[in-house]
């Protein structure tokens, strides 16, 4: 095809869009801000805690907006004291022997986006730091409405075998003074065993309206990594006790996030699109939802966690309730050991596609345990999808190889009934009949392909797997390959290949297109350029052999069927 002006001007275009893209998103604020750097002492503001009550009926769950309470006693709050660590091979949980809750959950195994430091999850933000009275952090116990003031710890004790154990004296002005009780017990991986107590040691009866246990704050996955995100959002997921799984978008509007699920739950979960924290009750609990705005703006900080309604606890007398909590990569293996259903929360595709993302990230995992690389798993994986699919890539081929060569005579009927369009139709409808072609024989097998490009797609982009992974020149198959800037623009090869490959496959591939069509055809690669430039190098990986195989497909058709070859093609093409 000749390079007419209107295609130079067009050219031109994309080019500017292209180098000014990421300046005009910075100057409208769209694009993630770097990770905000952690608070430098820990928490020495009093804080809430307290766990659940007893499940016997089902409530309906209450939505709470985050504000601070009033601080209501005159009671001496606890000095700050130093924090206490459980860690394993994979996680390190560093507990506030004020709060009772975590000040952090740091992943050894996933750093942030500078490769500095290990990613840093539920830590607490400084507004929290400064703010009595603000919800706890994962595993914190409060009442919300109520200030909760500890007055002394009465045991803290680090056993040998890792398990962590804090007393602590709690007074308020609706309660007067009882006593919480708390232990963890770091498993494998990124479980922690959790139990929490509340004593009563007074002569009258204790009564909380509401008591609540935090599966902690999240963040989008930019946010806290300072990874540069296409997209990202933080969800909700809940089970209930009759087995039905539920979930929200927690950074939509309010009446689609706050929920009142009728029948009590059995876990709550909170994700990103990387890592997620749930929550699992022993016994069953209520929904708690919180969430407050954040930078930039249309974010949110999401709390969530079980509550419990009208716990009273008798004079003398005790009250204990058991988690366990996962706090970590959204790893199907490990969601799927940890709770019911739990591997669900991955929502790697909207609708029945997750399913088949699942099949695609569980197909792989498995390839990489046998090739030792994602990269050359994307591969393998990529041919295998092909190989599938090619009976129907050949007769998509064939028919549209047919459909050109009767093109001449398709122009020369439009020519002939261009004043009579239903005669044309009727024409054109006996040609087809005649030549044995169908005119969606070319677009219904591509069709029938969608689905599980779109899987496929969507299960790379979204595999916490691949998340600073290298291969070959890509640093990272989770983020562009970028190997070079010029004058500020980078350079990807692998998106660069990719955009050449598909103008290539143009050119090869029949067509039936008339010469305004196929200047629009010519356009598409440059336009697709323009919005796909800075995609993750796995996908582009993906989608650069998944392009190779189709036109070595094509070559391979063309060679050993000659009789349905295509004409040679238009000069003016």
């Amino acid at each position: 095809m000749k390079f007419d002006k209107d295609i130079v001007i067009g050219l031109l275009i994309c080019a500017l869009v292209l180098l000014g893209w990421d300046p005009f998103c910075r100057f409208m604020g769209w694009t993630t801000p770097q990770r905000p750097p952690a608070p430098a002492a820990a928490p020495a503001a009093p804080a809430n805690d307290t766990p659940v009550s007893q499940p016997a009926k089902p409530v309906a769950a209450h939505a709470e907006k985050s504000a601070p309470s009033a601080a209501i006693t005159t009671a001496k709050p606890l000095p700050q004291l130093p924090a206490i660590t459980l860690e394993n091979q994979d996680l390190k949980l560093t507990l506030s022997q004020t709060s009772g809750a975590a000040e952090g959950i740091t992943l050894k195994d996933y750093q942030t986006a500078d490769r500095r430091e290990s990613v840093v999850i539920d830590q607490l933000s400084s507004a929290k730091l400064a703010a009595p009275g603000l919800q706890p952090g994962a595993l914190g116990v409060f009442a919300p409405g109520e200030t909760w003031i500890p007055v002394a710890v009465t045991e803290s004790r680090l056993t040998p075998e890792g398990e962590f154990h804090l007393a602590r004296t709690i007074t308020s002005a609706a309660h007067g003074t009882f006593h919480v009780i708390q232990n963890w017990r770091l498993g494998e991986g990124y479980a922690t065993d959790y139990e929490v107590t509340i004593s009563n040691p007074d002569a009258a009866a204790l009564h909380f309206p509401r008591l609540v246990i935090s599966d902690g704050e999240l963040q989008q996955w930019g946010a806290i990594s300072g990874d540069k995100m296409r997209s990202d959002s933080l969800r909700l997921d809940y089970l209930t006790t009759r087995g039905q799984l539920e979930n929200l978008s927690a950074d939509g509007k309010d009446s689609k996030f706050f929920q009142s699920p009728a029948e009590p739950v059995s876990w709550v979960a909170l994700s990103n699109k990387y890592f997620i924290s749930i929550l699992l009750g022993e016994q069953p609990f209520r929904l708690y939802q919180a969430r407050t705005k954040a930078q930039p703006p249309h974010t949110f900080v999401v709390t969530t966690g079980a509550e419990y309604a009208d716990v009273h606890i008798p004079p003398a007398g005790s009250i204990t309730w058991k988690f366990r909590f996962y706090s970590g990569p959204k790893i199907a293996s490990n969601l799927n050991a940890f709770a019911p259903d739990a591997g669900r929360t991955m929502h790697l595709a909207w609708g029945p596609l997750d399913y088949l993302a699942r099949w695609m990230l569980w197909a792989l995992i498995q390839l990489k345990h046998l090739c030792g690389s994602y990269g050359w798993s994307i591969i393998l994986l990529t041919l295998i999808v092909r190989l599938v699919f090619w009976p129907v890539t050949a007769r998509a081929n064939a028919s549209m190889k047919k459909m050109s060569a009767v093109q001449p005579k398709i122009q020369a009927l439009r020519t002939q009934y261009k004043d009579n369009p239903q005669l044309l139709n009727t024409k054109m409808m006996e040609l087809y009949r005649t030549e044995k072609i169908n005119p969606l024989g070319g677009c219904l097998p591509i069709l029938l392909q969608i689905p599980v490009f779109f899987a496929l797609y969507a299960t790379l982009d979204g595999a916490v797997e691949l998340r600073q992974v290298s291969f070959l020149w890509a640093h990272d198959l989770a983020a562009a390959d970028t190997v070079a800037r010029v004058f500020g623009l980078p350079i990807n090869p692998l998106v660069l290949a990719m955009t050449g490959l598909m103008v290539l496959q143009q050119r090869l591939t029949p067509s039936a297109m008339d010469p305004m069509q196929q200047k629009m055809m010519l356009a598409m690669p440059i336009v697709m350029l323009f919005f796909l430039y800075d995609l993750p190098s796995g996908l582009t990986l993906y989608w650069t052999v998944s392009q190779i195989f189709s036109i070595l497909q094509l070559l391979l058709q063309q060679k050993f069927n000659p009789k349905t070859a295509a004409p040679a093609a238009n000069p003016s093409r």
